[in-house]
């Protein structure tokens, strides 16, 4: 099953972006994870909206980091990160993804620059809650294709 959405870019991903037209510091968006925390625990029909402040996924990792599978685009502006969960792989609710980057640049800083973020610094990137989904060992592939959402 394949499911497309758009995931909500975190502030510290922003923060970073700022960093990185100011001093130069770059990140790559690597890996993804799971959890069950994006779904109204009183009614799983319901997703929980991404809080954009978050610096940890909802609820606890149940799979991940995992590396991406593939990069496809929507724009030459837009890409889409494709996460696979292959059949078996992981059974059981999710109601989160997550992308995680990480700081691949991280060069030297002028005096009175604010602290770097330090390079291999992994942080959340960007957060889809949704219903819940649950996996079960016959399931898959599944994948989600998450665009970031400025």
């Amino acid at each position: 099953m394949a499911y497309e959405a758009r995931a909500v870019i975190t502030n510290l991903a922003k923060q970073y972006t700022a960093d990185m037209w100011a001093y130069g510091t770059s990140f790559q968006v690597m890996y993804f994870q799971i959890s069950a925390g994006g779904h109204d625990p009183t009614d799983p029909t319901t997703a929980l909206a991404p809080d954009p402040a978050a610096t940890t996924m909802p609820g606890t990792v149940l799979f991940g980091p995992e590396v991406i599978d593939s990069v496809t685009w929507e724009s030459i502006m837009c890409p889409k990160f494709n996460c696979v969960i292959e059949q078996g792989e992981y059974v059981g609710e999710l109601s989160s993804v997550a992308l995680v980057a990480k700081i691949v640049y991280d060069p030297a800083r002028p005096a009175g620059a604010p602290a770097s973020p330090g390079l291999g610094t992994e942080f959340l990137f960007a957060l889809y809650n949704r219903p819940r989904l649950i996996l079960t060992s016959t399931d898959g592939p599944t994948t989600f294709s998450l665009m970031p959402f400025f």
